[in-house]
């Protein structure tokens, strides 16, 4: 690529517009969490065990959020018995 090429290219990206967007909302389940959804439901696991794991999906979703420094921070509705609305 020729500088001038190079120099253009760079140019036209400056000139693009950014959209600043933060993830709020639902995050996907941990599979440990689905699997103990799955479990509950069949009456194999106990709510105890599935506030547990609840627990410790809400944690990591903080957790991940708030290592990416994002300005919104949520538990990712880890809690939530359906996402549909």
């Amino acid at each position: 690529m020729s500088d001038a090429h190079d120099a253009l290219r760079r140019s036209q990206i400056g000139d693009i517009m950014t959209i600043p967007t933060e993830p709020v909302g639902s995050l996907p389940r941990p599979t440990s969490l689905q699997e103990t959804y799955a479990a509950y439901d069949k009456g194999e696991a106990s709510h105890d065990d599935l506030v547990a794991q609840q627990d410790e999906a809400c944690r990591d979703s903080i957790e991940r959020m708030e290592a990416t420094g994002s300005p919104i921070v949520s538990d990712g509705e880890q809690r939530a018995s359906s996402f549909a609305t």
